[in-house]
């Protein structure tokens, strides 16, 4: 005998989508798919929670709780906050361990997790994780008709939609009226979905309405009190995916972003694809697969471009995208069966399980920052060569596994953040690429996703022996060029946003003979993170604060306060560095957000907040002052920009810069410059470019490489105060 996951869900004392991942996952014994509904053994028994810690009976006993406990790792999930943020506030005893002064009770979590939700606690709950955040957003770059964008909008001004089952009412109702609109059927009013339900004769249709709305009851009470959203009308264009629209826009932010997904928009889909045509002349003859397609946008768009979709294939872990995904396609093809679209387009975690057969393309955008369990993280790990590190990566595996997916020339295609390119947390998966791939094509996209600050671009791979970036068409936005002369990735970084005559300049700063590197040679720092800035720092200079410098004070060799005091409390504050890298006879400040490096002297102690971090270098034989000359020539600005094409600039980044090894005459020479430039008010272009020629000769840059980095940072703000 088999139950429902609506009667396990009760059965067990949990959500129906906590149900759906557990019988995902495998959790759950002797659960089975069929037909897109999880048949679960009435027999089958909770599993137990991975998260739980077991300790014995007796430690039970003696600390008064039931056998399990939390450990930090857990806090930081349940309460959404970072492991630095945990350890901190257990420093600063704002959370207290109850269990044997290591651990948490269920109960502890609870308390906390209630005051956290108080609005008058602003100060710890500022430094939840964004995954925290709550609420719906309206994505209007997802689609582009207006009547539809304006629907959603009046959606999510009603506020009537409070759980699952009232949004699979309302997206059941929505595919109905689209079901009419596609087929040429008149309707009177826009309430259809109850008249649909009693009338099976409408072709297979009815059968994945029914999957939608899977085992909830769907009754008057519900219909009435969803009136107001049930009688307004989506409007059906060809090939768009308004329906998707409807529902990613009604999703709660923190489960979306739990799961890593974040929506493509339209233009990017449209990008993604036309390179894929432009690539491949006879795409329409291909199969195609998004093994994450969500809602199918990509699968829409390629049947607008004339695909057959018999050759297209999708499959999400979200069992409704899936049924909204067989909804748009039989829109779009009345003749495929239902048949033919369980099979085409399934339910599953595609790190396990997928397709038996190989595609010619597999593309999409897989998700970001997905959160595994522990029993994930071990499964995986054993899986994916890219599962290393201390967390891992979903992006990076669904590269890897992708890459598996492919036939002989197939091509894999894919929206991925920047990132990927040149952090260090994803070396193992460029390695991969590096050792297997050749590249197709590489697009930069800038911050194309709403309310997301992370560049990200569209990659496109193939596995080939030849593993060359020969003909690889690189956008960079402004200008297209496309390889022609090999490169090589020897550092393990990728970086594509260089023309041919760009890398080989690049190519010449990495290989100066004599050169010294801040890595293992200097002491980084972060600025203050206060918590809460507007609590612990003050315009008004008292006797008891001292100045603190922002990103936005530090120019080029000079400092402009903005006039912020503090108090100098490291024990009050969030995250602080040891003391006596603030109070350094010299350092280093420089800004963390920048389009060039800006790097400035300090003597002072002055102390400064997390836009502005801290480097002490301790290189022999190379004055401090020498080596901030060269992080503020335009050779390093070059360098960073090119190399890892980021307006954040890391300790990664900055440890990665060759400095020239000279003697200490040379140096003397160029250190007379900067405290010139340091200690003058009057017009000091000159001095800047007299020391930046100086720099460019330290790296043996003749005049062609010269105009080839001017050229490079042409509109940058360069050796200009702020």
């Amino acid at each position: 005998m088999y139950i429902s996951v609506n009667d396990a869900a009760s059965k067990f004392n949990i959500s129906k989508r906590r149900v759906q991942v557990l019988c995902e996952q495998g959790r759950i014994d002797g659960a089975n798919m069929v037909s897109g509904v999880w048949l679960i053994p009435d027999t089958a028994s909770k599993p137990i929670d991975g998260r739980r810690k077991h300790i014995s009976c007796n430690k039970a006993d003696q600390i008064g709780v039931v056998h399990d406990i939390f450990p930090v790792d857990d806090v930081c999930k349940e309460l959404s906050i970072s492991k630095a943020t945990a350890k901190n506030w257990i420093r600063l005893g704002k959370i207290v361990p109850d269990i044997d002064n290591q651990f948490f009770s269920r109960g502890y979590i609870e308390r906390f997790s209630a005051e956290l939700k108080n609005p008058k606690n602003k100060k710890l709950k500022s430094r939840r994780n964004k995954k925290s955040s709550t609420g719906k957003i309206l994505y209007k770059d997802y689609i582009h008709t207006e009547n539809n964008k304006r629907l959603v909008s009046e959606l999510l001004e009603l506020n009537i939609i409070e759980d699952e089952r009232d949004m699979v009412a309302v997206l059941a109702n929505f595919a109905v009226q689209l079901y009419y609109q596609s087929r040429n059927k008149q309707y009177s009013d826009n309430n259809l979905l109850m008249r649909f339900l009693t009338q099976k004769h409408f072709d297979d249709f009815h059968i994945l309405i029914e999957d939608l709305l899977g085992s909830y009851n769907i009754d008057s009470a519900l219909f009435e009190r969803l009136q107001p959203a049930l009688t307004k009308e989506i409007l059906f264009v060809s090939g768009e995916d308004s329906l998707g629209f409807v529902y990613i826009s009604l999703q709660d932010i923190a489960r979306r972003k739990s799961r890593g997904a974040y929506y493509t928009p339209e233009k990017v889909v449209n990008e993604l694809i036309e390179r894929l045509y432009k690539n491949d002349v006879n795409l329409n003859a291909r199969t195609i697969c998004d093994p994450c397609c969500g809602t199918g946008n990509f699968l829409l768009r390629l049947g607008m471009m004339g695909m057959d979709y018999s050759n297209l294939y999708g499959q999400d872990i979200d069992p409704i995208s899936i049924y909204i995904t067989r909804i748009n396609v039989a829109l779009m093809t009345p003749q495929m069966t239902v048949t033919d679209l369980y099979s085409r387009f399934i339910i599953g975690n595609t790190y396990l399980m997928t397709f038996t057969q190989k595609f010619d393309v597999v593309l999409g955008n897989p998700p970001w920052g997905s959160e595994f369990s522990e029993a994930d993280v071990i499964t995986y790990r054993k899986l994916f060569q890219t599962a290393t590190g201390k967390s891992l990566e979903s992006y990076d595996l669904f590269v890897e596994k992708a890459l598996t997916m492919l036939t002989y020339n197939g091509v894999m295609a894919f929206v991925l953040p920047e990132a990927i390119l040149s952090v260090t947390a994803h070396e193992a998966v460029r390695r991969l690429i590096l050792d297997t791939c050749s590249f197709k094509f590489v697009a930069y996209l800038g911050n194309v996703f709403s309310g997301v600050q992370c560049p990200s671009i569209i990659l496109g791979i193939m596995p080939d022996a030849a593993k060359t970036v020969l003909g690889c068409e690189v956008s960079t936005g402004n200008t297209t060029f496309v390889i022609s002369k090999h490169r090589t990735f020897s550092d393990g970084t990728l970086s594509f946003n260089v023309s041919d005559e760009e890398n080989r300049c690049l190519s010449t700063i990495s290989g100066i003979e004599n050169a010294a590197f801040l890595k293992e040679n200097a002491k980084f720092a972060l600025g203050i993170v206060t918590g809460n800035n507007k609590e612990y720092i003050s315009t008004e200079k008292q006797s008891d604060n001292e100045l603190v410098l922002k990103g936005s004070d530090i120019q080029r060799y000079k400092v402009c306060p903005s006039g912020n005091y503090i108090r100098f409390e490291p024990e009050s504050f969030q995250q602080v560095a040891p003391i006596e890298i603030y109070r350094a006879k010299e350092k280093l400040l420089y800004r963390f957000i920048s389009e060039v490096p800006v790097f400035t002297y300090d003597n002072k102690q002055t102390l400064s907040l997390n836009s502005c971090n801290i480097v002490i270098p301790e290189i022999d034989g190379l004055a401090i002052k020498y080596v901030l000359a060269i992080l503020n020539s335009s050779v390093v600005a070059f360098f960073i920009s090119k190399k890892f094409n980021s307006v954040k600039l890391l300790r990664s980044h900055i440890e990665q810069v060759p400095i020239p090894i000279v003697s200490a005459e040379e140096q003397d020479s160029i250190i007379k410059k900067v405290d010139r430039i340091m200690n003058s008010f009057e017009n000091i272009s000159g001095l800047y470019s007299e020391l930046d020629d100086m720099i460019m000769g330290l790296y043996h840059l003749t005049v062609q490489d010269r105009k080839i980095i001017t050229a490079a940072l042409a509109g940058k703000n360069l050796f200009i105060d702020f």
